[in-house]
């Protein structure tokens, strides 16, 4: 009998069982299991996180190329153009932007305003950059000086007639005295602020946006979009901007809210 357990014994101190060690593979297991969307999840956020850093760089280096050209070279139908051998610019602009090791390409857009012109006082230049498997988009912009501009009368070669559109998230928020635009004129001193008519615009059931027409852009105007509404107990106001061409802007009319 004292035989038997000191086998027992040594037997028991030799190491697991075999049914204790498939319990904890299977254990592992689960929890690799249960552990690998959090992993995956980590990789995608890298993996985004390098993009935004990658497509940032891609873009300050596109500015910065833009702004080496000739003042005529500087014309968003060229800057867009796949690139060939004899391209201006030695070939280095176009949609496709390849980074080492990568198997796509980021895409790059350019647009000039003025498209193209060669006695603009000034040219406005937006770069936008994305990688193909990331919706979000990088953009930098500049405005480049003619150095030769021949007429110095910068008034009257900015964009003109030009429109606003205002839409909102949910127009019924929009309260009484509505929509209000304002430019202000930074080229004099003091600054001289007016609120561009028609003043106070409602949107209705009928017409869910508002929109200003007959407005100058350039750099020489600040505009600001300004909305009262149900959901908020002061004013809201859009971020100031400057206009060169026609566009849409939406308006949050319950900050915070649905």
């Amino acid at each position: 009998m004292s035989g038997h357990r000191q086998r027992v014994q040594r037997r028991s101190d030799g190491g697991f069982s075999f049914v204790e060690l498939l319990v904890t593979i299977v254990l592992a297991g689960i929890i690799f299991a249960a552990m690998t969307p959090f992993f995956a999840n980590a990789l995608r956020r890298v993996s985004a996180d390098e993009y935004r850093v990658d497509s940032t760089s891609i873009v300050q280096d596109r500015i910065e190329q833009v702004r080496l050209l000739k003042w005529a070279d500087i014309d968003q139908a060229k800057l867009n153009t796949t690139p060939t051998s004899t391209s201006f610019g030695d070939g280095r602009f176009g949609h496709d932007y390849w980074l080492f090791g990568e198997s796509r390409a980021y895409r790059v857009d350019y647009v000039v305003t003025p498209e193209s012109s060669a006695t603009a006082p000034q040219k406005y230049v937006r770069v936008s950059v994305r990688h193909p498997d990331e919706s979000f988009v990088t953009t930098a912009d500049t405005i480049i000086m003619n150095p030769d501009p021949g007429d110095t009368d910068v008034t009257d070669s900015e964009p003109t007639n030009l429109s606003m559109t205002v839409y909102f998230d949910n127009w019924t928020y929009v309260k009484s005295p509505g929509v209000v635009i304002k430019r202000v004129q930074t080229n004099v001193v003091p600054n001289v602020t007016t609120t561009c008519l028609p003043a106070g615009q409602m949107p209705t059931a009928g017409l869910q946006e508002v929109t200003w027409t007959g407005l100058t852009g350039g750099p020489n105007y600040t505009y600001q979009v300004f909305c009262n509404s149900t959901k908020a107990s002061y004013v809201l106001a859009a971020p100031p901007f400057r206009m060169w061409s026609t566009g849409r802007l939406k308006f949050d009319t319950y900050p915070g809210g649905d």
